[in-house]
């Protein structure tokens, strides 16, 4: 495992997108265990199809329910930066609580070294105080962030460090190019089929510019309210565009393929054999494993019960029973 750290140490994959991906087997024990409430080993076909229906719809149920409490409540801010008020109405309630650490650290343990203004772009050097010995680099200005950590290319989430910097050049609003459209609120609205030219190299910016247009328009919703003529006016306003649009020609469709390829690179050209891999023991090997807990608790509440065949006690046997003892001793005063 060691000669191959570089495979699986998340530090080695800090210039990727893995948003969370090297967590493979965590996710998969959670899958398993949700299903098993619903499943078991000897269901028939039909039996496991209908458990499967009732475990997709209780799914759907707690994801319709956290996207009302997200639309419908708003979090209670811990900072007066503006950004974590705008921040509070963009994310969902779990990212939110995520991005609201970093930027309560962005406030408390932050120490600024240097600082300069090149070209309109602010660099600084940022010293935190939970890190010993290592300064992180930031570049940032009123739209973008870089930082050394690299846990925005990694995680898709706004380091402290680059909330420091944005917080140094007195950005109020949360750029949104730093904001992901699977982080948002109205991610559900996006759609994985869009129309762009075939130039895949400004991917980055076609993408800012629908999340851009998919806030917007919820926001015009919103404004219109249960208002029927508003509601007439924006519906009017996206026919009219459309029949715009119609008039602009044909447009190339682009892909889910072709956006990931867009992501890791060029797509591989010709036949692909993927090998099923090594079967993996998380809890020891097939002779001797580790045993939970819960495991040994049950096994223990199945074993049988040793009484006191004198009074049926719990805490002795029939050898030390104090019963035993008092008849004894009355024979014994008997005898004498």
């Amino acid at each position: 495992m060691y000669a191959i750290r570089s495979s699986w140490i998340p530090a080695y994959f800090r210039e990727k997108s893995m948003f969370g991906l090297m967590r493979t087997t965590s996710r998969s024990e959670s899958e398993n265990f949700f299903f098993g409430q619903f499943h078991k080993q000897g269901d028939t076909l039909c039996e496991f199809w209908i458990r499967f229906q009732t475990a997709m719809e209780r799914q759907r149920n707690e994801t319709t329910r956290l996207d009302h409490e997200s639309r419908s409540t708003i979090p209670t801010t811990l900072s007066t930066w503006y950004i974590e008020d705008d921040a509070a109405d963009l994310l969902t309630r779990a990212i939110f609580y995520k991005v609201q650490e970093e930027i309560i650290l962005s406030c408390l343990d932050m120490q600024i070294k240097r600082m300069e203004e090149i070209d309109g772009v602010t660099h600084l050097e940022i010293r935190d105080v939970k890190v010993k010995d290592k300064l992180f680099k930031v570049s940032v200005s009123r739209n973008h962030d870089v930082c050394s950590c690299q846990k925005f290319v990694m995680c898709g989430i706004v380091c402290r460090h680059g909330f420091c910097g944005l917080k140094q050049i007195g950005v109020t609003k949360f750029p949104r190019s730093l904001v992901l459209n699977r982080w948002m609120k109205i991610a559900e609205s996006g759609t994985l089929s869009i129309s762009v030219s075939n130039d895949y190299f400004k991917m980055e910016q076609v993408s800012l510019k629908l999340t851009n247009i998919w806030f917007d328009f919820r926001q015009a919703v919103n404004k219109a309210g249960v208002q029927v003529d508003k509601l007439d006016y924006v519906q009017k306003t996206i026919t009219q565009l459309n029949k715009d649009l119609d008039d602009g020609g044909d447009v190339v469709e682009f892909t889910k393929k072709d956006h990931m390829a867009t992501m890791i690179g060029q797509q591989p050209v010709g036949e692909l054999n993927v090998l099923p891999p090594k079967v993996c023991k998380n809890k020891g090997n097939y002779f001797k494993r580790l045993v939970s807990e819960r495991e040994k608790a049950v096994t223990k509440s199945r074993k049988r019960i040793r009484k006191c065949k004198k009074c049926e006690a719990t805490t002795h046997d029939s050898r030390t029973c104090p019963q035993k003892q008092k008849v004894g001793t009355k024979e014994q005063m008997t005898d004498a």
